[in-house]
């Protein structure tokens, strides 16, 4: 798995495309990322009851609720979207970054958690490109945008992380 990580500058609300310089696969990670910045407000992160997951219900497929972990390696996924489950052949939950990467050929499991570290570090979300290896296709472009969830309104609890593939049925 390849992975370029792109970092923003201080601010939160802006256009993905502006702050990571370059422009997503699909226009749902700036969907996400506009909802989550109105339930964020002025705030470093959204508070649980600013959290409507109505708000996402034509995005849930894409997205898995990851509960956060001292080593961003044992992040676990508390559910996970069924695009997410059928490009990844498996259900994801309960499942750590981890157990994931065991399945594949992953090149580094250190680069991969690399941008779970930053969003529990920073409390901002993270944006990401990647490729994987997939059946017989060789490889799939995805992007990847993590947006941390507060468990007590400092530390960042779980995180949502939407993965929008590159493949005209996801």
């Amino acid at each position: 798995m390849m992975m370029t990580v792109m970092r923003p500058g201080n601010q939160i609300a802006m256009q993905i495309e502006q702050a990571y310089g370059f422009e997503p696969l699909t226009d749902r990670p700036q969907r996400l990322h506009d909802i989550w910045g109105r339930w964020r407000g002025d705030r470093s992160m959204p508070s649980r009851q600013d959290v409507m997951p109505e708000e996402l219900r034509d995005l849930l497929r894409y997205i898995g609720l990851m509960q956060a972990a001292s080593d961003p390696a044992d992040c676990r996924y508390l559910i996970s979207g069924t695009t997410v489950d059928m490009v990844c052949e498996r259900s994801l939950k309960g499942l750590t970054i981890r157990d994931v990467v065991a399945f594949g050929r992953s090149s580094s499991l250190s680069e991969i958690v690399a941008p779970y570290a930053e969003v529990m570090r920073n409390r901002k979300p993270n944006f990401s490109r990647g490729s994987m290896e997939y059946r017989d296709r060789e490889y799939i472009s995805f992007d990847r945008v993590l947006w941390p969830l507060p468990s007590d309104g400092r530390a960042v609890g779980p995180m949502m992380c939407g993965l929008f593939f590159n493949v005209r049925w996801a």
